[in-house]
């Protein structure tokens, strides 16, 4: 009986937090929304930034966002080109230091072709070190593991861009 009391409280605790929690606005992280008036949205890419343009994809769908294969059926276009990335050493010696960087320029139209935003360069930057006695695949899979998280912050702040569009 008194487990029974014990596991209905239990219960009745987590349901009441699950309701403050939706109540308060807090949402997942990672969480987009955009306005049913920019829905289903388009996403065109270069062939370069093919694999950002997928992730990115995966990402709005997992969020609810409606995607539409073709330009034609779409309310929102966002076109992602010129992207870039580089990497140069800043640090010789037996401690070298190199700099990552990532970039990507993204445009974004209407239904109708008007420009939302034009051109807008997103960025990102990494630098890693490493020690010439090190193996060189502790360091590439350092550069891999960056260079991921670099795309992940790309997304994000793409994500963030479309999210501030007003219809």
């Amino acid at each position: 009986m008194l487990s029974s009391i014990k596991s209905r409280f239990s219960f009745s605790l987590v349901l009441l937090l699950l309701l403050l929690t939706s109540a308060c606005g807090y949402r997942l992280s990672g969480f987009i929304e955009l306005p049913p008036s920019l829905q289903p949205l388009h996403i065109e890419s270069q062939s370069s930034a093919a694999n950002l343009a997928a992730t990115l994809a995966r990402q709005l769908e997992q969020s609810g966002i409606t995607l539409s294969p073709e330009l034609s059926t779409s309310r929102l276009r966002l076109e992602l080109k010129d992207f870039s990335s580089s990497q140069r050493q800043v640090v010789f010696g037996q401690r070298e230091e190199f700099e990552l960087s990532l970039q990507i320029t993204a445009s974004a139209k209407d239904s109708e072709g008007e420009a939302l935003f034009t051109n807008q360069v997103f960025q990102a930057y990494r630098q890693y070190a490493y020690k010439r006695t090190e193996s060189l695949l502790a360091r590439d899979s350092l550069r891999s593991e960056l260079l991921r998280n670099m795309e992940n912050d790309l997304i994000r702040q793409l994500t963030l861009r479309i999210q501030a569009l007003q219809p």
